[in-house]
């Protein structure tokens, strides 16, 4: 299994993701758009993991949830990795009570040190709107982003819980599934 844990965003944001990425559609560049369905934040990414360890993942990752309170993220502006100068990802921003996100990160990555998984060096929260696989249109995308930058607008959601997913890669893309859904409490 490859799995990773992520924060779901609410329809309103996943929305939002897709009118921006239908309006940078527009430049025709070349690039691997994330569907609708699969936008999320990434709080761990476990990578390779056999079926026999999947019960303490679950019994240590709620041990996380259960010590991290409920909080407020705003996704937001747009933005690129590694830089502006070499894109190669288009992210939306994350901003918001950022504090309480990297708090719930850092309780999953402690949790998960037990099971001997590395913990994350830096939480960058964003949600991902696409993979750039060429240089094609892109000083014309560049162009649009900045354009669409002035212009910025946040959505608000909540976040009372997370999940821990399963990504199966298929020819087509990724497809996710939820494998764990842990509600926070702290």
């Amino acid at each position: 299994m490859r799995l990773f844990v992520a924060v779901p965003v609410s329809d309103s944001v996943k929305q939002y993701a897709r009118m921006i990425r239908n309006e940078l559609g527009g430049v025709r560049a070349d690039i691997k758009w994330v569907e609708y369905e699969n936008y999320h934040l990434t709080l761990k990414f476990l990578g390779e993991v056999k079926d026999s360890i999947l019960p303490a993942i679950i019994k240590n990752v709620a041990l996380a949830a259960d010590t991290s309170p409920a909080f407020y993220l705003s996704a937001g502006g747009l933005g690129f990795f590694p830089t502006r100068m070499r894109p190669r990802v288009i992210w939306m921003g994350i901003k918001g009570e950022i504090e309480k996100a990297e708090f719930l990160g850092e309780r999953v990555d402690a949790y998960l040190n037990e099971l001997g998984f590395e913990e994350e060096k830096d939480h960058r929260f964003h949600l991902t709107i696409g993979r750039i696989r060429s240089d094609s249109r892109l000083p014309e995308l560049l162009k649009l982003v900045a354009e669409m930058g002035k212009k910025e607008k946040l959505r608000s959601f909540k976040v009372e819980n997370f999940h821990l997913m399963n990504s199966s890669l298929t020819p087509n893309g990724p497809v996710y599934s939820i494998l764990h859904t842990f509600s926070l409490g702290g």
